[in-house]
């Protein structure tokens, strides 16, 4: 449909027939399967040219109860207004003040004494910074989504002799000396920050044999911040390049994944329909794995095991129900074989699944304030029970 274009060989495409042309060929490359590679490579390149302009999938299966919303303005532009927030000093990150603090807290307590808590989940602790070579290659986000990667860089000495040159340019002319900055960082290993909390959950189990007994293993992280690179310009808290997210993931039998998922699916709809109140829906979807990793979604529809549903709030100062977009706060699903068998995790017997569900804190927060605004009088008697009262928060002259 258009040119194809592959590393280290010519590609001439006519009809049907593809042929590469390399010109140079060492016998590393051959032995460690890079021409295999590269076919494969021109396979999936000229196939997703046909499947990646329909669209996502995207089948309702669930809508909450309609409810009018208490106002119609954007949530995020008013709490600018009211200093609740600020916008941080580069794209796509806040500052947030102890009002919407509150908030999150709150809806974070709710996760815990609703799913978390009764669920029998068990807390870790991640670290923020992800080895690429460990885990994002295994995972597949460095082929699905590098450009939405914030990467770290190490120094590559802590000598302070070695960064006195640096450290003169910037005292004198006050601009940072990149020139001189790139020689003292290093690239390698390929570092970033948390994409997600799952990957690193899985790559803390690898290469283990977990006893039957045991399964299913439920676990939650709530530390680490998310980051993604946005496009465009800045765009308020439903759209953010660091976020805050309860991760929550789930491994045992497919049986076990199915129940727990089915179970946390209830628990999400007690949360929004009777506590938040908010008007809300649940779509089948492209899985959020395969379009991270870049993968062509095969998966039978009908079955609904394997995949992703994701939860879908109306925002009303988007426009109408029927017409806006609708905002995507939550999702859940169950990844089959993908993870467990990409770090080598098993089972005493049978097969070994997962699942996650990530939540959002902020577009939780975007989902109900949009539809509720921002008076906590008005707010349902259920949520005020988490937040009796707003902080003061600061005023200046």
């Amino acid at each position: 449909m258009k040119p194809v274009k592959i590393p280290f060989a010519d590609l001439k495409i006519e009809g049907k027939k593809a042929t590469l042309l390399y010109k140079k060929l060492d016998e590393t490359f051959v032995r460690r399967n890079g021409v295999e590679r590269s076919i494969k490579l021109v396979e999936e390149k000229i196939a997703k040219q046909f499947y990646e302009g329909k669209g996502e999938y995207h089948e309702i299966l669930y809508e909450s109860p309609k409810r009018e919303p208490l106002w119609k303005e954007d949530p995020t532009e008013e709490m600018l207004k009211r200093g609740w927030l600020v916008r941080g000093p580069t794209k796509g990150k806040w500052f947030l003040r102890p009002q919407i603090v509150s908030i999150l807290k709150a809806m974070e307590e709710i996760v815990m004494d609703e799913l978390v808590k009764p669920m029998g989940f068990q807390e870790v602790i991640g670290s923020n910074i992800i080895s690429g070579d460990e885990i994002w290659k295994k995972t597949g986000h460095l082929e699905g989504m590098p450009m939405e990667i914030y990467y770290v860089a190490e120094p590559v000495t802590r000598n302070p002799e070695e960064w006195e040159s640096f450290i003169d340019k910037l005292k004198i002319t006050k601009e940072i000396p990149y020139d001189e900055f790139m020689k003292l960082i290093q690239i390698k290993p390929l570092q970033g920050l948390t994409y997600a909390q799952c990957p690193i959950i899985y790559w803390s189990f690898k290469n283990r044999v977990i006893p039957n007994e045991d399964l299913p293993l439920k676990i939650f992280d709530r530390t680490q911040n998310s980051f993604r690179y946005e496009s465009g310009g800045r765009h308020g808290l439903e759209r953010m390049d660091e976020f805050h997210r309860i991760e929550i993931v789930y491994i045992g039998t497919p049986e076990q994944m199915i129940k727990i998922r089915d179970e946390i699916i209830e628990r999400y709809k007690h949360i929004f329909n009777n506590i938040l109140e908010i008007e809300w829906r649940t779509a089948w979807v492209t899985p959020f794995y395969m379009q991270q990793s870049g993968e062509e979604f095969k998966q039978d529809y009908g079955q609904k095991v394997k995949g992703t549903i994701d939860f879908e709030a109306w925002l009303p100062y988007r426009g109408s129900r029927e017409e806006s977009e609708w905002l995507e706060f939550q999702n859940i699903s169950i990844v089959g074989e993908k993870y467990t068998n990409a770090f080598n995790i098993k089972p005493q017997k049978g097969e070994l699944w997962s699942g996650c569900t990530g939540i959002g804190l902020e577009r939780w927060a975007v989902a109900f304030l949009a539809q509720k605004g921002l008076d906590p009088e008005k707010w349902p008697k259920n949520f005020r029970k988490y937040l009796k009262e707003l902080p003061r928060g600061f005023r200046f002259f």
